[in-house]
């Protein structure tokens, strides 16, 4: 079944194709997609980088990374679809961090001679890795140990920090001093041999670093000058002591630095120092380990060790002030790391709790049982795309956002099989699957489940009415979901309806059901009563159904068929039978077009024509699970080998001329389209289009989140 509800947005053409690990799939699904600024919707059965190099060459380098976002065990998911494009690249912080593309690169899959410490990119598009056994740099398929020129040296192999500056040079921080490499030449600074812990270019373009100072030595803050450099230590304000580590720059200019028990602002020789009482008694040990400046002025604080007081700590007007929410203390976090992103949403990586994200008054949590390289989080970076990488001991990870985001029990559904997804008027997605009708709105997801409300265990199929009733098939019966209670709709002599595969209203409001049975049965519905029962071989066994704007109905029959009931007469058209011919999805279009999908292609009939679009016509296979019409009467496929986009000027085309190619739009596993299942599958597609249009009976929604499709 398919359904459409209307909000506004924009349409962004595909990027290439990716390679990924294939998913697997599950019993049987059944699918759904709408277009022009839309959300699209796919139930499934079982549970620019700024610069070339790293752009050219993605899609290659991720077959030979791990992808983990997606479990490799038996799952039901949901898919929306998202075209619009963001204002800011960056991910979108309205979707959990496990709907993101998430690539692994590990240390144990001998991708790096040690374990990453920093992350920063150039402008040239590189990305540059610096590991404990040397510096890497990243082209977008591969990790090169990178080598200064003849003659030239870094003073240590162990790199532990990194700034790509304004000017294009690359700062290096090392255990034994800091580097510049201007890709030129390489500029080793005469500092003392001791460890640089973080390195910031001020708006000005003066770069700053932190080092762990050596006795005598003239303090922990510097400024390179030159090829020299001038540092700063206790007399300054500065903390003298090897807890120094992490430095920033507010909006007012100030340098901010985290002690191992108090944090300081500076500038210009005057300072301030903010001592936190928990870290009285942590003098020379890690205390304040990260900090992020935001634009009101206020500070983040990540501190190493967790207890009241301590773990994550806002610093506003001089006052500390911890952070509790729902689903978040953060007095119970021992902080590694902290990075505000480009939508303001604050990332927090952790020793072995993983990462926390924070974005308005949401909280979301990822770690290594979802695919993170390691639960301690060294750095957090994200490079001129918007992509989001971050250092851990075990490796590398790179989160990007999708066009199809992947929704499962892991985003808040309760039913682990989805067998039937219906877009409602008021902008509420239902979800029927085992022990759960589950619906996903604006705030979340809420469930009636098994035993808590639902009248059975399997929800096979759902309807809304034009009346705004959910008509619900569970188990072997049928019911109308209103007002937070089911009232059943039975035969007339008290027998269940039987399991409900398809359901459509006709223009005259009555509601046409296919039921499996025993028998099986075509039933007509009117004021909420059984009026008609159409038993097989009175009609032919259907497995879909949808409503003809001129009166009768469409059946998309179980051999592959398609047949036209109206006025008490049935007629048949017959197409080209192989194996699996069953038609999975069936819409009749405005044009009056009736298409179904097929294993062998997508049937369909028009003014008495009947014809067959494969991959002869250019479709990239001949499976089609579920189609779609949208608003500019483009035509959208979900396929065995991806989403398809098809023009509504070139399927007029293929109407008038059969044999010809088309041109179209395939969009991906690199776009987050998960493969669909070749045998014995079942999809449910719904079309949720959030825009208004004139026709639209539910209003306005605001779910208007969109993002690009850059990778990693």
């Amino acid at each position: 079944m398919l359904r459409e509800s209307r909000e506004a947005g924009n349409v962004k053409s595909a990027g290439k194709a990716h390679p990924q690990r294939p998913r697997p799939g599950l019993l049987e699904p059944r699918p759904s997609f709408s277009i022009r600024g839309a959300r699209m919707f796919i139930g499934r059965n079982r549970s620019g980088l700024a610069v070339s190099p790293l752009r050219k060459h993605r899609a290659d380098s991720a077959a030979k990374a791990e992808w983990p976002n997606i479990a490799l065990w038996p799952f039901l998911c949901l898919l929306l679809f998202l075209f619009a494009v963001s204002s800011v690249w960056a991910v979108d912080p309205s979707r959990h961090i496990s709907q993101y593309a998430h690539t692994a690169w590990r240390v144990q899959d001998g991708v790096f001679g040690g374990s990453p410490n920093a992350i920063a990119q150039t402008t040239d598009g590189y990305l540059w890795i610096g590991t404990q056994g040397g510096l890497l740099r990243f082209d977008g398929v591969r990790f090169v140990p990178w080598t200064p020129p003849d003659g030239q040296h870094l003073p240590s192999s162990n790199v532990t920090s990194l700034l790509g500056a304004r000017d294009g040079s690359l700062w290096i921080g090392l255990e034994g001093g800091l580097s510049h490499w201007d890709k030129r030449n390489l500029t080793n600074y005469p500092s003392s041999k001791r460890r640089i812990n973080t390195i910031i270019e001020d708006r000005s373009g003066t770069v700053w670093f932190t080092r762990i100072p050596e006795i005598d030595a003239a303090g922990s803050l510097c400024q390179a000058i030159g090829t020299d450099m001038r540092c700063y230590g206790g007399e300054d304000g500065i903390p003298n002591s090897p807890g120094v580590g992490t430095l920033v720059e507010d909006t007012l200019g100030n340098l901010w630095m985290g002690g191992p028990a108090e944090v300081v602002r500076w500038k210009s020789g005057t300072f301030s120092r903010f001592s936190l009482g928990g870290l009285k008694s942590n003098r020379g040990m890690d205390g304040v380990t990260s900090l992020v400046a935001n634009s009101d002025g206020s500070l983040w604080v990540g501190i190493a060790l967790a207890r009241r007081g301590l773990g994550l700590q806002q610093l506003a007007q001089g006052v500390w002030k911890p952070f509790v929410m729902p689903g978040l203390d953060g007095s119970t976090l021992e902080v590694q790391a902290l990075f505000l992103d480009r939508e303001n949403a604050l990332w927090i990586g952790t020793y072995k709790q993983g990462i926390y994200r924070i974005h308005g008054r949401r909280v979301d949590h990822f770690y290594s049982a979802d695919g993170l390289s390691s639960d301690s989080v060294y750095q957090f970076y994200e490079d001129h795309e918007g992509n989001l990488w971050v250092a851990t001991p075990k490796g590398i990870d790179c989160f990007r956002d999708v066009r199809v985001v992947t929704f499962s029990t892991r985003e808040g559904l309760v039913t682990p099989e989805v067998d039937s997804v219906f877009a409602a008027q008021d902008g509420t997605v239902w979800i029927g699957g085992v022990d759960a009708l589950d619906a996903i709105r604006q705030d979340g997801v809420s469930s009636v489940q098994e035993g808590k409300g639902l009248p059975g265990h399997q929800v096979t199929s759902l309807l809304e009415d034009h009346a705004g009733r959910l008509w619900v098939g569970v188990d072997n019966r049928m019911s109308i979901y209103e007002n937070g209670k089911f009232r059943r709709i039975d035969r007339p002599d008290g027998r269940p309806i039987g399991a409900v595969s398809g359901m459509t209203e006709d223009v005259d409001n009555n509601i046409w059901a296919e039921a499996y049975g025993p028998p099986r049965t075509l039933l007509r519905i009117k004021d909420l009563k059984v009026q008609e029962e159409f038993l097989v071989p009175q009609m032919p066994v259907a497995r879909r159904v949808a409503a003809d704007p001129q009166g009768g109905i469409w059946l998309g029959l179980m051999n592959g068929d398609l047949a036209r009931y109206r006025h008490g007469k049935t007629e048949i058209f017959p197409f080209k039978k192989g194996e699996d011919s069953r038609v999975n999805q069936l819409v009749v279009n405005s044009d009056g077009s009736v298409l179904g999908a097929t294993a062998q292609g997508l049937v369909g009939w028009k003014e008495g024509k009947q014809q067959t679009l494969t991959v002869r016509n250019g479709l990239p296979c001949d499976a089609v699970n579920a189609l779609i019409e949208d608003s500019r009467r483009a035509l959208w496929l979900y396929t065995q080998c991806g989403l398809v986009e098809i023009a509504g000027a070139e399927i007029e085309r293929w109407w008038e001329q059969p044999d010809i190619t088309m041109q179209l739009k395939t969009f991906d596993a690199f776009d987050g389209v998960l493969r669909g299942c070749r045998k014995n599958c079942r999809w449910t597609v719904v079309v949720c289009k959030w825009c208004r249009a004139a026709n639209d009976r539910s209003g306005s929604s605001e779910w208007q989140r969109t993002t690009s499709a850059r990778a990693c």
